[in-house]
Formats: C-alpha cells, structure tokens, sequence
C-alpha cells in the first residue's frame, strides 16, 4: 500500500505530499502518519524548510474523511481529533519554516493543515473553505482559532458560520494566503520560498518563529523583554558570531548545521 504522505527531501527543504487521491483526504492512519513523518523530520538539523502540497492537480485536501464520523462513533471521532492535534501540532511546532503548496481544494482539514503552516502559497483555481458545519460538525484541527488569528472575527465568523467557499483571489486580499500562482507553480513558489528563509540564520529563525507567535498573548512591555531574552540568548553564539563576520568579511555565511 503506497504511503499517504510522501517525503522527498530536496536540499534543506522536505517536501511532504498527502497522497490520498482523489481528495487526498485525512484518516486516523493518514494523520498519524504525517505525525511520524514530522517527527523524524523534526531530528533532521539539515532539514530547515517543510513544503506541504496535495497529490494531483485538484486537490491539496478535502479535509478529513466522513467515513469515520457517519456512525456517530465517538471514541473515534475522539481519536481522529487527537491525531490531528498531534500532526498538525508538529507542523506548528516545526523548528524551521513550513510552507502551503495549495494546488487545488484546501476544505475542512485541509485548510487546517495550511493554516498550520508560516506560508500559504495558493495557485489561481484553489478553493479554500471550512464548511463542517454542512454537516453537523466543527473546524477541529485548531480552524476556529487559527482562521479567526489569520483574517479577524468577522471573516472567520463569515467563512465558517456561513461555509463560505473562497476563491484563492478573495483568500489573499484578506490575507488568508501570502501569495497566488498560475496552476502547476504552488509547489516551485513555496520551495523558493522556503529555501529563501533556510538561507537565514537557523537559530535567529527559531527565534524570531517563537517571539511572533506569542505575540498575541503579551502586550508590548512583556514582548520586549521576551525579545531581549531571545537576543541575549544569540548574542556571542557561534552562529551570530559567523553571520556577523561573513557581512563584514562580504561573503556567505556558512552556518553550524550546513554540511
């Protein structure tokens, strides 16, 4: 049986495919799987980029599989949600940056997905929704919380509330992704991409991922202090040390994880 998410490693980039077609939906074993994956990739110092796209040129993913909610068994359901709490935790938590490939559908746990990534790159016929409430059921791999951090209350209340379907157009003039592509170029976009932000200091990179994120939980006094911590905490380091030499010296800075 062929895996349900591929690895191709490119460089310092990984490059991740849900392999479910034709929607490339989500499975307690799919999910799972992505969980592991991320897991070895996230002991992987060389790897500093995560690109996610879909298998085909349809579907990112349709979110997650109905099958498993149609008998209304709840431990399953349970579990399910555990599992996507885990995968797309580990996405979050990345030590690098990750990247949205989104080559078609992004519905449901699919926009989940992308939403747990830095970057969303979407090509011109995407589609991007969270519509559970059709049939009964909730964004439950973080989509209230991270849509409604994203693009606001309202707009998350109107996509969700409403099962609102955007184009990829609507999605970046609200902000929803950072960039849209002609079909066939997400995933060359998002590796370029990527690769731009794993040229730069990895541990500055880790750094600077963790002060932006939480920085909707402090107000501005509490946020510097954070910040000077963080800087204090690359200050005098081999890798500061380097990028500041190779600037001074004009040339490439050849940081402790490069091979």
């Amino acid at each position: 049986m062929a895996n349900s998410v591929t690895v191709e490693k490119l460089g310092q980039s990984a490059i991740l495919t849900i392999n479910n077609p034709p929607a490339n939906l989500w499975t307690l074993a799919s999910l799972r799987e992505l969980g592991a994956v991320m897991e070895e990739i996230e002991q992987d110092d060389l790897i500093r980029s995560v690109v996610l796209t879909g298998e085909g040129d349809a579907f990112f993913s349709a979110g997650a599989d109905l099958n498993q909610f149609a008998g209304g068994d709840r431990q399953l359901a349970a579990e399910v949600i555990d599992a996507f709490a885990l995968a797309f935790g580990a996405i979050r938590g990345f030590h690098g940056v990750t990247v949205a490939a989104i080559n078609g559908y992004a519905l449901g746990g699919g926009l989940e997905c992308a939403l747990a990534c830095d970057y969303m790159v979407a090509e011109v016929g995407a589609q991007l929704g969270l519509p559970e409430t059709k049939v009964g059921l909730l964004p439950c791999a973080g989509g209230t919380k991270a849509l409604t951090d994203k693009v606001g209350v309202s707009w998350a209340k109107r996509i969700i509330l409403g099962g609102e379907i955007l184009t990829a157009a609507k999605a970046l003039s609200i902000g929803l992704v950072e960039e849209v592509v002609d079909p066939g170029l997400s995933k060359i976009v998002a590796v370029s991409l990527a690769n731009k932000v794993a040229r730069q200091a990895p541990r500055a990179i880790q750094e600077v991922r963790k002060l932006i994120v939480g920085s909707a939980y402090h107000d501005m006094e509490e946020h510097l202090a954070l910040e000077k911590q963080a800087m204090l905490r690359l200050v005098g380091g081999e890798e500061q040390l380097e990028g500041v030499a190779a600037f001074m010296g004009k040339r490439t800075p050849k940081w402790c994880d490069d091979e």
